[in-house]
């Protein structure tokens, strides 16, 4: 605390203490007087030496400049006013006493405001950091950084205190007065201490404190930590248990949202949609966790920026790459390995980030060999990123993606006959191969235009494509005789995509947040071509040389052009609003699809702890999966919209309560009600295997709803974390024109009543930490013959066929199950070293993946005229059969970490 120093000043030629008095002087005396250059001090001393006046004033009143001044028969009001005019010092007359003070920061108006921008990135390695969070104190108001790392915040001229947090690092605070618009660029370090982050910013695009609902940033620790099949961490399994995210079948990694199908999922890797985002059938998802930095999961009120697909959006961020040192990983599992390198390209300007995953099996000719006929299986993925920063202004990203599922058969024979006349050797060979995967390659750039506006521009090349071959031989050598016989097919399907798009985000104040732009994709359809020779010889002289080229439906072209505008913004302290209106326009076969999609959703806080939430979201969808298989299989077949099929349409409204009163907890419960509108379904004794032909009129477009209650109690912070998660949900589907179920009602195949998922993660210290997770479900649908009949035909055949009273008739049973995970960390020299041991289905449960028909044979036995017994067998009852692929399945996995 300041020391108080008073000036002198002398009565009838006397010093004294000062005192205030209240006797009156005459204050419209004019003096005349003449200063140059004077500090403060100098300033009051002549000040009193002309005019009798004394100055009291503490020792926190300072100039910022000194003072020249010229009077000339002025009052010494007039003469402080015109000294005082420009410095921060205001002053106060009391009778012959002049008391001077440090003027207060004025109050501004909104013409005097200034903008802070910058990046939020990591200290140790550069990597910008998605959805860290910005507070100014003084006007408890923030910000969060975009998907780039990019923020910005308008603020009051004046003292400014700002923190920087982002989970899992310490915060940082920073006090300054700020008189101008101000780029700052802030580094966070990790800590070992999780504490407790107070989230005022309502820019943050997941989570409680968000204007979005039913939005979950998926931490990497979390999907790391997550028990899974064979330990491999992923990142769809994760997400499958969210409360409303249930998987298609036990074990795999389809998602299944809120009533809808794997097809209505818009997964995106750095902003590029991925058409098959699975490995072995579905077992496991192509994301590798080394090469992941953000998932961000959407479930309702989709940002409008969003578009293509009715049920979820997942959104896949990928590191950008170490700008300081090198630095990596690599595992060796039971059934992968992995590699992850990133560093400096050029130190503090160019960076490299570079992943890559495959199956033992991959370097086997042949992994199984029985009797002439080999086997093998693999897949791989390849992530590659290089990040180059030009300026504070500019930065260029390119991405690479490489993922491919391997699989072939091959069967070789040779036999030799021989008879009374002629001896003939046989040699057979046959080859079947099926390959399909993922290609990607994109570039983008990021560019701030100014402290408000910042734009990313991506242009993207992407190709999901299957190919499956078969080839066949045959060659017999007679004595006299030779005979050979070629064929070899091919069948390729598939899809491609040439995507531009331009996303801008501006913050006017720190009440708005715009975010708007456009793109567009040009849809390459290749639904399946297939070209097969057949080569035939006899005696060397060609009977058959025959090319057949057939391509079933051609190639079908889409364009597809959209454009948004979404405002995240608030009403008063406690209501803020995120509106958004996206139009999108496709046009395929000569036909135009306009589409005007609203969004809307608002939250309103009554307090710091509580919060309500409500949406309404219309989406519209232009492409279609085929499949008739629970499974990801590799011949189900992309198609878009036609001039008979009309887009998908879905109107899904929500609400909900959040609490956080709870030091390191987080509650919510949500409901929803989802209109669709369009959605495809096979005809009656209809399926689908690699097969577009005349698709049209084997489908039938009809109206599905969905209703839902969904509740969650998260622990965030502290040494044991995780989530509890139920969902009470109901599914169904209606074809009115009567060809499908007689035009009546009829539950989904994944209309599961209750779903019941808890992942808990515990560290118990440096050396040991646990992850644990069970799930139980009751029964989806499925449709089983109940009798059989038979009918004559017009020839007069007696065919048999199973009478199936109404479709997916058939209620599966409950399944559930507990993984677990134990993690053995010990630092090294040079890195940090685990051992994990994963136990999958601990305790074995026998849940069905597969349900199907069978007759059981029934047998009698009776006793005939001789007294023997004579046994007589029969196909009798229908019963259902179950088949688990999944039992409990153990696994080690080592990763060094340097």
């Amino acid at each position: 605390m300041g020391v108080v120093l008073y000036s002198t000043f002398s009565i009838k030629g006397s010093t004294t203490t000062p005192q205030i008095l209240q006797q009156a002087y005459p204050s419209q005396e004019h003096f005349n007087l003449s200063i140059h250059n004077a500090t403060l001090t100098n300033f009051v001393r002549q000040i009193e030496q002309a005019t009798r006046y004394s100055f009291i004033y503490g020792e926190e009143v300072r100039l910022n400049k000194r003072i020249t001044i010229s009077a000339h028969n002025l009052t010494i009001n007039e003469i402080l006013k015109k000294a005082l005019e420009h410095t921060s010092i205001s002053f106060e007359i009391s009778g012959k006493h002049i008391l001077l003070h440090m003027q207060s920061p004025p109050k501004t108006t909104e013409n005097h405001k200034f903008t802070i921008s910058g990046y939020i990135t990591d200290e140790t390695s550069s990597e910008t950091l998605i959805g860290a969070n910005i507070l100014e104190k003084n006007q408890h108001t923030g910000s969060a950084t975009n998907t780039f790392g990019f923020y910005s915040l308008t603020l009051p001229e004046g003292n400014t205190k700002l923190s920087f947090s982002y989970l899992g690092y310490t915060s940082k605070q920073l006090s300054f007065p700020l008189r101008k618009d101000t780029l700052l660029n802030i580094a966070l370090t990790t800590s070992n201490e999780l504490k407790e982050v107070v989230i005022v910013s309502n820019k943050k695009e997941a989570g409680l404190q968000s204007t979005n609902m039913s939005a979950y940033e998926i931490p990497t620790t979390q999907i790391q930590n997550t028990p899974t099949i064979l330990g491999e961490a992923d990142v769809l399994k994760t997400i499958q248990l969210m409360p409303g995210v249930q998987a298609g079948v036990e074990g795999f990694s389809g998602l299944y949202v809120r009533g809808g199908s794997p097809d209505q999922n818009l997964i995106l890797l750095d902003g590029i949609p991925i058409y098959n985002a699975d490995h072995l059938l579905g077992v496991f998802s192509i994301f590798t966790p080394e090469a992941v930095k953000k998932v961000t999961l959407f479930k309702s009120s989709f940002p409008a920026r969003y578009g293509g697909r009715l049920s979820s959006i997942v959104d896949v961020r990928t590191n950008n790459g170490d700008m300081k040192q090198f630095h990596g990983s690599f595992s060796l599992g039971s059934l992968t390995n992995k590699i992850h390198i990133e560093g400096p390209i050029m130190k503090n300007k160019t960076s490299f980030s570079l992943s890559a995953r495959g199956t033992y099996t991959a370097f086997l000719a042949n992994l199984i060999k029985t009797d002439g006929d080999a086997y093998n299986y693999y897949f791989y993925d390849l992530n590659a990123k290089v990040n180059h920063k030009f300026n504070d202004q500019n930065r260029l990203f390119f991405n690479f993606y490489k993922g491919k599922d391997h699989y072939h058969f091959n069967s070789d024979a040779t036999t030799t006959y021989f008879d009374d006349t002629d001896e003939d050797n046989y040699i057979y060979a046959d080859k079947d191969n099926i390959n399909w995967g993922n290609t990607i390659l994109a570039g983008r750039w990021n560019h701030v235009f100014n402290n408000k506006l910042f734009s990313n521009t991506t242009m993207a090349f992407n190709r999901y494509e299957m190919i499956m071959g078969v080839s066949t031989e045959e060659h017999h050598y007679y004595s006299n005789y030779n005979y050979d016989y070629l064929y070899n097919s091919k069948y390729t399907s598939g899809i491609n995509d040439w995507n531009f798009r331009i996303d801008m985000d501006y913050t006017p104040s720190p009440v708005h947040h715009i975010k708007f732009g456009g793109e567009y994709l040009y849809h390459t359809f290749r639904p399946e071509t297939t070209t097969s020779k057949i080569k035939e010889e006899k005696n060397d002289t060609a009977e058959q040389d025959t090319l057949y080229h057939n391509k079933s439906n051609s190639y079908l072209h889409g364009h597809e052009t959209a454009a948004y505008v979404e405002d995240n913004f608030d009403l008063n302290d406690h209501i803020s609003i995120n509106a958004g209106i996206r139009f999108s326009f496709f046009y395929t076969q000569g036909k135009s699809y306009l589409s005007v999609q609203p969004r809307l959703s608002a939250r309103y806080q009554f307090n710091h702890a509580f919060s309500a939430k409500a949406s309404f979201t219309q989406m519209d969808q232009y492409v279609h999966l085929l499949s008739s298989t629970p499974f990801s299989m590799p011949t189900d077949l992309w198609v878009p919209i036609t001039k008979k099929i009309r887009p998908m349409h879905a109107n899904q409204y929500s609400i909900g309560g959040y609490y956080t009163g709870w030091s390191g907890w987080e509650l919510s419960l949500e409901g929803y009600y989802k209109q669709m509108h369009n959605i495809l379904e096979y005809k009656n004794g209809v399926t689908f295997f690699g097969s577009s032909t005349n698709w049209e009129d084997k489908v039938e477009m009809g109206d599905g709803h969905s209703t839902g209650l969904e509740f969650m109690i998260q622990k965030t912070i502290g040494r044991t974390t995780g989530w509890l998660a139920y969902t009470l949900a109901k599914s169904n589907r209606q074809f009115k024109n009567g060809s499908i179920n007689n035009g009546n009602c009829f539950p989904d195949k994944y209309d599961r009543r209750h779903n019941i998922s808890l992942c808990l993660n515990h560290k118990f210290g440096k050396r040991i930490d646990i992850g644990t997770s069970w799930i139980f479900y009751t029964g989806g649908t499925t449709t089983i013959p109940e009798q059989q009949t038979v009918y004559l035909t017009p020839e007069g055949d007696i065919i048999e066929a199973n009478y199936i009273p109404r479709r997916n008739n058939y209620r599966l049973p409950s399944s559930h199950r507990l993984n677990l995970s134990i993690n053995f960390n010990k630092k090294t020299k040079h890195g940090i070293r685990t051992w994990n041991i994963s136990l999958y289905n601990v305790y074995n449960a026998m849940n069905p993946t597969l349900v199907y028909a069978k007759r059981r044979s029934e047998t009698w036995h009776y006793s005939n005229n001789n007294g023997s017994y004579v046994k007589y067998q029969n196909e009798g009852k229908t019963i259902i059969k179950k088949l688990t692929l999944l039992p409990f399945i153990p696994s080690i996995t080592y990763t060094y970490k340097f």
